[in-house]
């Protein structure tokens, strides 16, 4: 039989299987677009903002109220109630119709003019990370004002200094904050830039370690490998190069409803992320292929994929700074392919640094297509001694 023939009945094979496959269909379209606008749609208000917390004022003096009046101006709080106690606060918080609530003990001016350094108290419910991270900025920005309002008072009251004296005492260096390439802390740029690409990596291993295991899950490996000629190069090729095509024309939809639809910042070319989604495609494949390799048996290489891509959410630094890590498991997310698209994601979409900056990555990405190739002799192997354990 012609070389050519056997190609184009390896790719048909292939193909109609990949078609009349609704549930794969599913997978690799249906479900990343939809994860895809959820998420976008979930944080399309960018920073959270109006978290709702409460005050509970003992001291009613004009102190005091100038503190209330510093926190109610905070944009990531919004102050919903006053209660008069600290338990009645606590209740509330408690019940979950707060989520924190600022604490001013008895006598706070009174204390404060006379030196006996009084404390004010915050109280924050930590089972929400973002929301209780806002809270945390605001209150702590309120308590520095206090801090510096109190120390003004003091020395205002020495009459040893002048107000410019005083200014300069307790700021000696004034700081100006700039967030590069993104001014605004939008929670959605950091988040979705690295959550979406890494749950579209989950799938495209997943649908690859499906694809090649229900060959052996219905005994038809023998057929699989005898259309193709005995090769297994041809084979896993005809078998992941349809998948690749669909998953890269997703991927480059995703990026364009990131980018343009929704207003991502994009600072680069923006070939080079095309070209960063052409390779993440082929590089995961090739990650499940690998997994499949080192374990020829559909459940233990789905297993692996799924408990490494879901890890990926941690390891690869997209929910957790990579320098706060151990050493040990930060080397770990650089197993995955997804972190060296976010890296080159970071590197060319945010900050639009010189594609020679980010070659590394793209090299990485390049070499993961190639990684399983010395062990496909072990899917051949099974495919012509197939053993399949449910």
């Amino acid at each position: 039989m012609k070389l050519t023939t056997i190609i184009y009945n390896s790719f048909k094979r292939s193909c109609w299987q990949l078609v009349s496959r609704r549930g794969l269909n599913s997978m690799m379209i249906i479900i990343p677009l939809i994860v895809t606008f959820f998420l976008l749609d979930l944080m399309d208000q960018g920073a959270v903002e109006h978290v709702p917390i409460a005050i509970v004022n003992l001291d009613n003096s004009p102190m005091s109220r100038q503190l209330e009046r510093n926190l109610s101006a905070m944009q990531g709080v919004d102050v919903t109630a006053h209660y008069a106690s600290h338990g009645e606060a606590m209740m509330a918080l408690q019940r979950g119709e707060i989520l924190g609530f600022f604490f001013i003990p008895v006598d706070l001016e009174e204390r404060t003019l006379e030196g006996n350094n009084p404390k004010v108290s915050y109280y924050i419910n930590y089972a929400y990370f973002t929301p209780s991270s806002s809270q945390y900025k605001g209150f702590k920005t309120v308590s520095l004002l206090a801090n510096g309002a109190i120390a003004k008072t003091m020395l205002d009251a020495t009459g040893l200094l002048s107000s410019k004296d005083i200014a300069s005492t307790l700021q000696p260096i004034l700081t100006h904050v700039h967030g590069i390439n993104n001014p605004w802390t939008n929670y959605a740029y950091y988040l979705n830039l690295s959550f979406i690409p890494c749950f579209l990596a989950l799938i495209i291993m997943l649908t690859a370690v499906s694809t090649l295991g229900n060959e052996l899950k219905y005994g038809t490996s023998r057929e699989w490998l005898k259309t193709s000629g005995g090769s297994i190069m041809l084979a896993v090729t005809s078998k992941l190069l349809p998948q690749t095509a669909v998953f890269t024309a997703v991927g480059w939809f995703i990026q364009f409803i990131m980018f343009r639809v929704y207003g991502m910042p994009f600072n680069g070319n923006p070939w080079h992320m095309i070209w960063a989604m052409a390779l993440l495609v082929p590089a995961c494949q090739a990650f499940a292929l690998l997994m499949f390799c080192i374990t020829p048996n559909y459940r233990y290489a789905a297993t692996l994929c799924t408990l490494l891509g879901m890890l990926s959410f941690s390891f690869c630094g997209f929910s957790l700074p990579a320098e706060t890590m151990y050493p040990w498991i930060d080397a770990i997310g650089y197993i995955m392919p997804v972190r060296h698209f976010f890296l080159i994601s970071v590197d060319q979409a945010l900050n639009g640094i010189d594609l020679y900056y980010s070659r590394m990555q793209y090299a990485i990405l390049i070499g993961y297509i190639l990684l399983p190739m010395p062990l496909l002799f072990r899917i051949k192997k099974e495919c012509n001694n197939p053993l399949y354990l449910p």
